[in-house]
């Protein structure tokens, strides 16, 4: 990609205009005192768009699929072009199902938070302790009635998260192709080094010639030839140490695409002009299409339902109960009706409650800390690769040609008796190294464009985030089971203010 001036997608971003949630001293007992948790910056449309979730449940789910995507790659041609290897990472990195299973678990989750309660049944029989005296059998049914919108309530929340997860899969996939990228520009400069120092080695093996030369023409001396000598070994050496730094660049690469890449060469074009990149564009890019800041709206949306959620949990479900027996002495039938609702005297919910806003309004915060992170990591980002953007063109088009040129006269001077030795090889070095300092700058200018263009995203082998939030507390995912374990705890409360019909039996 040429440019950073990218037009929005479908989810617009958040208004840096619009207010933060204020926490209050809360009343948990009036609504009315809810902080405004209805931000139109972080509302998802009814439409909203699903990242990821076209692809079904893996990119390429057929383990014969993938052989056959693997070896038609692999089998085209002696170079493999970046475009191969993104498309081989995405079907063999583990860290991608990774992802989408923890969706599939969240979609679980939201199946699990609707379901309404299990109606009870169970046989009731009173026996006399006396002989003649009535004796009684039958059955009872007793179903809990969820009230206040509870159930929808805690799905519409658990959907929020499976949105969330989605943005996340999406999210490591980016991880996945921006690592993929840069150390695929790792192996192009290991590649690119070695030939330059393959260069430098015949370079001073011609230097070589020639000392010997001169030394055999009674004009150079033997130090000379002995200094050519040393420069020969130290290029020997350093060719050693690029095939061992191209070996290393294939190991890793093959480590984030999770395959093998066999003997093929990277082939990518170094002299490609870098586009000139605007802060301002640049910023509102991120700002649109993180997903990471996605990830946080769904995150934001599922805190403001908590809220909802926490508020309903105050209102007690009730419980029905008819029992129906029969009278084995006396010859009747009875039926038996109760409705048992626990009065909220001491318990209305109130710690949830405001752990919920609480937790809304934490969460609003860590929105602005995301814009704010990848704001600063966008400034360093782009002054690097501003800074970059000029050195390449300085070693390009003034350094290098002056160190051929520098190199020409000097073995030319010292051909003529005009110049000692050691200001070829001077001359030589300086050259080699610009050489390598032009391709280290080019491949740096590269990577630091990954970064801008990648959304900041890197770390294609580290946990998911959803992952990792799945084993901490401090996130929604964790406030929602406590307030399901605090639901529980009211259905055992209820459970206990049944009837005696249910609690002994002596109907």
């Amino acid at each position: 990609k040429t440019s950073c001036a990218y037009p929005p997608k479908i989810n617009e971003g958040p208004n840096d205009s619009e207010s933060r949630p204020q926490v209050l001293p809360l009343n948990v007992s009036h609504s009315a005192r809810l902080p405004n948790v209805a931000l139109a910056s972080h509302r998802a449309s009814k439409s909203e768009y699903t990242p990821s979730e076209s692809s079904g449940t893996g990119l390429i789910s057929q383990d014969g699929i993938v052989k056959l995507v693997a070896e038609a790659i692999l089998n085209t041609d002696d170079c493999l072009s970046l475009e191969d290897v993104i498309a081989l990472a995405l079907a063999h990195n583990p860290t991608i199902p990774q992802s989408r299973a923890l969706v599939h678990q969240q979609q679980g989750a939201t199946v699990q938070a609707g379901l309404y309660p299990n109606p009870q049944i169970g046989y009731v029989r009173s026996d006399p302790d006396r002989v003649g005296q009535s004796r009684t059998s039958g059955i009872f049914l007793g179903q809990e009635f969820v009230t206040a919108g509870k159930l929808r309530l805690a799905t519409q929340a658990s959907r929020y998260d499976v949105q969330l997860r989605y943005w996340q899969v999406t999210a490591q996939e980016q991880r996945v192709i921006n690592d993929v990228r840069i150390r695929f520009l790792d192996l192009v400069a290991a590649q690119e080094a070695q030939r330059v120092t393959e260069e430098l080695m015949e370079s001073a093996k011609d230097g070589l010639t020639i000392a010997q030369t001169m030394l055999d023409s009674k004009i150079g001396t033997k130090p000379d030839v002995i200094q050519a000598e040393i420069q020969l070994s130290a290029a020997e050496k350093a060719l050693y140490d690029a095939s061992l730094r191209c070996a290393t660049a294939r190991r890793q690469l093959e480590a984030i695409v999770g395959f093998s890449l066999g003997d093929h060469k990277a082939a990518f074009d170094l002299e490609t002009d870098s586009p000139t990149l605007d802060w301002d564009n640049c910023l509102q890019r991120l700002l649109e299409e993180s997903p990471l800041l996605k990830s946080q709206a769904f995150e934001l949306e599922a805190a403001r339902t908590e809220i909802q959620l926490a508020d309903a949990q105050a209102v007690p479900n009730v419980t029905a109960q008819m029992v129906v027996q029969r009278d084995l002495v006396e010859d009747f039938s009875s039926i038996g009706t109760f409705v048992a609702v626990p009065a909220p005297v001491f318990n209305r919910n109130q710690g949830n409650r405001h752990s919920a806003r609480a937790f809304y309004a934490q969460q609003a915060y860590e929105y602005e800390r995301l814009k704010l992170a990848l704001s600063d990591q966008l400034a360093q980002s782009l002054q690097q690769y501003q800074s970059l953007q000029y050195e390449l063109n300085r070693l390009d088009r003034e350094v290098i040609p002056r160190a051929t040129q520098n190199l020409e006269l000097s073995t030319e001077a010292y051909k003529l008796g005009r110049l000692d030795f050691q200001r070829v090889v001077d001359a030589r070095m300086f050259l080699f190294q610009s050489k390598l300092s032009l391709i280290e700058t080019s491949i740096d200018l590269h990577k630091t464009l990954v970064e801008i263009d990648g959304l900041q995203l890197t770390g294609g082998l580290n946990p998911t985030e959803v992952g990792t939030a799945l084993q901490t507390s401090g996130n929604s995912s964790s406030a929602r089971r406590v307030l399901s374990q605090q639901n529980q705890t009211a259905q055992g409360t209820t459970s206990r203010n049944l009837p005696g019909a249910l609690q002994a039996g002596d109907f």
